[in-house]
């Protein structure tokens, strides 16, 4: 059994009603060897009150930020973190006992630098939703994120998985607290860029509850809310930044691929979106400047034309690259 030390680290804002739970979870882990850094980030119910509870645990550390959002408050901990191994769990959420044990007991080689994990999904009345299982196996770091960028895979999640503190601090990984969807999925493909290999092992110890009102809920088909344009700007801002961030290098060619192709599905949800609500959802000129900004990575002639507007131009991009995905889905929500 690895007898390494891991820190736990858990942003919690206005968490009254579910911090108790995700704490007392941590408490009863089989593995023992852990800190926790709490990390209260200026809430104005009763989670500072519950937390009292939590400061004679010599494993607990509880920290007062002003509210700075879940990014600040996770890389505030990340820098007092003093651990082999750390790893992070969301204050709405809570993990069975050995969930710890089974992450640690990933690491059976030296070059495995990351453990990721299944998880349960469940309502906000705890009802389970669904069970999702993964290709288990040892992967190269390259080959490892494409798994994450896989929407079948474990994803970006910054939760269950665990990391090596010393890969984060020597390449000072942190989250960007500018990016609001999708910042722990940039987190994670920063880190596997200096990893050498990750583990996906079977444990269904983490329950990740999914609640209907998130951001991440907001792009979606039928949403006629005003979250449509901020949703889709925070993909576009995370798409943008990992094209950016993968090395045009042979061995992540599959990667930029991948990333494409995300791009794409970002831009032809948001086009079909638009078509199905082009009567309640008024054009935000932002979302459309950074799909604009988006096209300027895909040198085509016609972008140059003068008579072709930018929604358009967006739709004849997605044609080139994807026609079958065009057409397969509504072949007359274009027109």
């Amino acid at each position: 059994m690895n007898n390494k030390t891991v820190s736990i680290v858990v942003p919690a804002y206005n968490a009254e009603k579910t911090i108790k739970r995700c704490l007392d979870s941590i408490v009863e882990q089989t593995s023992s060897n852990f800190k926790v850094y709490v990390v209260n980030d200026g809430s104005t119910d009763n989670t500072a009150t519950i937390l009292n509870d939590y400061k004679s645990d010599e494993r607990f550390h509880i920290i007062h930020i002003s509210n700075s959002g879940v990014s600040v408050a996770r890389n505030k901990a990340l820098e007092l973190v003093d651990t082999d191994y750390v790893t992070f769990i969301d204050s709405d959420d809570y993990v069975d006992k050995n969930y710890l044990q089974d992450l640690i007991g990933g690491f059976v080689s030296e070059d495995i630098d990351m453990v990721a994990t299944d998880r349960n999904y469940l309502n906000e009345n705890l009802n389970l939703l669904v069970t999702l299982h993964y290709d288990f196996g040892i992967y190269n770091a390259s080959d490892g994120i494409n798994i994450l960028l896989d929407e079948n895979g474990p994803q970006g999640y910054i939760t269950g998985k665990i990391f090596k503190t010393d890969i984060i601090k020597e390449n000072n990984i942190i989250l960007d607290p500018n990016i609001h969807v999708g910042e722990d999925l940039i987190f994670c493909i920063q880190y596997l860029l200096n990893a050498r290999k990750i583990n996906i092992v079977s444990s269904l110890q983490y329950n990740y509850i999914q609640y209907s009102d998130s951001l991440s809920h907001a792009a979606t088909l039928y949403n006629r809310e005003e979250s449509f344009n901020e949703a889709y700007s925070n993909y576009l801002d995370m798409a943008l930044k990992l094209k950016n961030m993968i090395p045009n290098k042979s061995k992540y060619y599959s990667c930029q691929r991948n990333i494409n192709a995300r791009i794409a599905r970002i831009c032809e949800a948001f086009l079909r979106t638009m078509h199905l609500n082009k009567d309640a959802i008024p054009i935000d000129k932002n979302l459309e400047k950074k799909l604009t900004k988006m096209m300027n990575f895909y040198k085509k002639d016609f972008y140059k034309s003068k008579l072709i507007g930018k929604k358009q131009k967006i739709y004849f991009w997605l044609l080139l690259n994807f026609p079958f995905f065009i057409y397969a889905n509504d072949k007359k929500r274009f027109k």
